[in-house]
């Protein structure tokens, strides 16, 4: 027997045939100029690379700090690096990160003509704000310094000359029409194959919206945006993708309810593996950040567009385990990838020289580079620009190897050493009895691992052990300066148990009889701390997260002076949003209502407005688990590990 239970009903161990495609468009067909610009603009080792004034004004202070160059050289080349990747990704991504530095600039200048050198963090508060209101966040703000310090006249060119840099980037940017845009039409194109495919190959009208289901990935919201608007009007106009009309939306993880929004769209595109029993199939694209990139399974699906260059691969890895899943009905899964092909290596180079003045400026100051890629010996880097040459060339061996060569083992990668096994010893895997054991001698880490299920759950274990097998303490300093014993030591991260059962065929097999003893032992350790985690989800209070003070503040303030004028209904839901976790940035706009120069039911009413405006929703709560016995954890199979 080669089946499993998947979501309540028997299924096939099967694992779909990855297939990359590769995707290509001309970038110099966007705007002529614009990429020439950038290269020029955004090259550490060009004359007229943009300084970044603003964002390194310790490099202009009198008496500065000997790191002060080489932590600006760091920042810097994340500025240039982030800004690339958002223009490759999008016009939509790049124009609006232009305008907001744009912004920010501007402001800056006008902060330094009064006196005051400011932080980014004043910068972002002070957007949107008149000339009195920055007036007045200036005189009683707390994140600026006295321009005195500052070589002021060196410092106000500079910046002077970045603004203008980024003036010339957005007057092209703002000529450029989604409909012109060489890649959307790409990736129209490739919309158009994958329907018409499904039409022709499909068996039946499931068949068909299984066959058309796509998953378009991209880094940035905007982008994601940008590309949501454009299909409304592209499915409505072209015949081509009819069927793709109103069977579409977009999942961006702002920060609030991201886990709900992303459940109920996963639901929606693929019910028979992300929803419930009856939910409707309701849609066919998905365009998504990497917030869908883990932990939901929408294997209904066979086709994912990933519409940005592969900067980093592993990112693409983890976005194929979405559908290249037991219980997919594909015998072939389909990987596109874009790529800007007429400027590919240029785009590359560029990205090289950013990321080794980043490692560079990083090294100086003893720590380790900030983003993938930018190490001293250029090995990680060299191994993408490796990878994306072998996506270019159709080449999946990226997605059947679960990951590159020198990157940490992800869930991705075990499934694929769970594929290779089923290949080779099937048999044997499928007919393995429950509470089966085994032990080898590897590392420095001794104890038992444990795979248990409770009910469709599945939970992983790890028990450290001492020298005699018994369970291995924590110990700690009392204040008397004794030892005190804490609970056993136990992992309980997916990834952290997984890494320490890592074994190759090599691997030195050691079981003995205290062996066997301990885990029986041990087992009821890893029982019980599974029956507390679950126990601890029946209780519905603890399912709710942190709420902050000052939504708390506004939801009674609310309470105490409600509006005569606006429905129960309104304020209700208005109350349920408030009274969800926020986001910092989210608090701030909160606090900024809370704080207007009204009172009482008046103050309620503008508050109800605005929070009903803001385009937050309030958080669902997850159902509470039913109670269990010890006795519903099953223990599947376990694994000693000595050293």
């Amino acid at each position: 027997n080669d089946q499993v239970k998947i979501d309540g009903a028997m299924q096939t161990i099967v694992f779909p045939e990855p297939k990359a495609i590769s995707v290509r468009y001309e970038l110099d067909k966007l705007m002529p100029g614009l990429f020439d610009l950038i290269e020029k603009y955004f090259n550490p080792e060009d004359l007229d690379c943009i300084e970044f004034a603003r964002y390194k004004t310790n490099t202009y202070l009198l008496e500065r700090e000997l790191d002060d160059e080489h932590m600006a050289n760091a920042v810097t080349g994340l500025l240039l690096s982030g800004l690339l990747k958002r223009f490759e990704s999008s016009t939509e991504a790049f124009r609006v990160s232009v305008e907001r530095l744009i912004k920010q600039h501007k402001a800056f200048l006008k902060a330094l003509e009064d006196g005051s050198v400011v932080s980014t963090e004043f910068l972002r508060e002070s957007v949107n704000t008149d000339d009195e209101d920055f007036k007045e966040l200036l005189a009683s703000s707390e994140d600026k310094s006295d321009a005195s310090l500052y070589d002021i006249e060196r410092l106000r060119e500079d910046v002077k000359n970045d603004l203008e840099k980024l003036y010339e980037l957005l007057t092209l940017l703002e000529k450029i029409t989604a409909a012109a845009d060489p890649k959307l039409q790409a990736l129209v194109k490739q919309l158009e194959i994958i329907s018409a495919e499904a039409e022709d190959e499909a068996l039946s009208r499931e068949d068909t919206i299984n066959k058309r289901k796509v998953i378009i990935f991209s880094f940035f919201a905007d982008t994601v945006r940008w590309i949501h608007r454009y299909l409304k009007e592209a499915t409505h106009e072209n015949p081509k993708l009819f069927a793709y009309k109103d069977r579409f939306e977009m999942v961006v993880g702002s920060g609030q309810g991201d886990d709900s929004d992303k459940a109920l769209a996963a639901a929606r595109f693929s019910p028979k593996t992300a929803g419930k029993p009856g939910d409707p199939d309701m849609t066919d694209i998905l365009i998504s950040t990497d917030v869908l990139a883990e932990g939901v399974n929408l294997q209904q699906a066979r086709h994912i567009i990933n519409y940005d260059m592969p900067w980093n691969p592993m990112r693409l890895v983890q976005r194929h385990g979405r559908i290249d899943r037991i219980g997919s009905q594909h015998s072939r899964v389909f990987m596109r990838t874009i790529f800007p092909v007429d400027r590919l290596d240029t785009l590359l180079g560029l990205e090289e020289r950013i990321a080794r003045k980043i490692a560079m400026a990083a090294a100086s100051v003893g720590v380790i580079s900030p983003i993938s890629g930018a190490s001293s010996s250029d090995r990680s880097f060299t191994e993408t620009r490796e990878e994306i040459q072998k996506l270019l060339e159709e080449d999946a061996s990226l997605y059947e190897r679960g990951g590159t060569e020198s990157s940490t083992q992800s869930g991705e990668e075990y499934r694929q050493t769970l594929r290779v096994a089923l290949e080779s010893r099937r048999e044997d895997i499928i007919q393995m009895p429950w509470k089966s054991g085994s032990g080898m001698c590897k590392g420095s880490e001794q104890g038992i691992f444990f795979c248990a299920k409770v009910g469709e759950r599945t939970y992983l274990r790890f028990v450290h052990a001492d020298d005699e097998w018994q369970p291995k303490y924590r110990e700690v300093e009392s204040e008397n300066h004794s030892e005190v014993e804490l609970p056993p030591r136990i992992e309980e991260e997916l990834g952290r148990c997984l890494r320490l059962i890592e074994c190759t065929e090599k691997t030195k097999l050691v079981l003995d009889e205290i062996t066997e003893d301990a885990a029986y032992d041990l087992w009821l350790i890893a029982r019980e701390n599974i029956y507390q985690r679950w126990m601890h989800e029946t209780d519905p209070k603890n399912l709710y997260p942190h709420i902050r003070p000052l939504n708390h503040k506004v939801a009674d303030f609310i309470r105490k002076n409600i509006p005569i004028d606006i429905e129960r209904t309104k304020i209700d839901k208005a109350l349920d949003i408030v009274e969800s976790p926020w986001s910092r940035r989210d608090e701030r706009r909160l606090r900024q209502w809370f704080e207007i120069d009204e009172v009482g039911s008046k103050k309620s009413g503008y508050l109800i407005e605005e929070i009903l405006k803001s385009g937050l929703e309030p958080f669902c709560a997850p159902k509470p688990l039913p109670p269990i016995q010890q006795d519903d954890i099953e223990l599947l199979v376990w694994m000693a590990i000595t050293t």
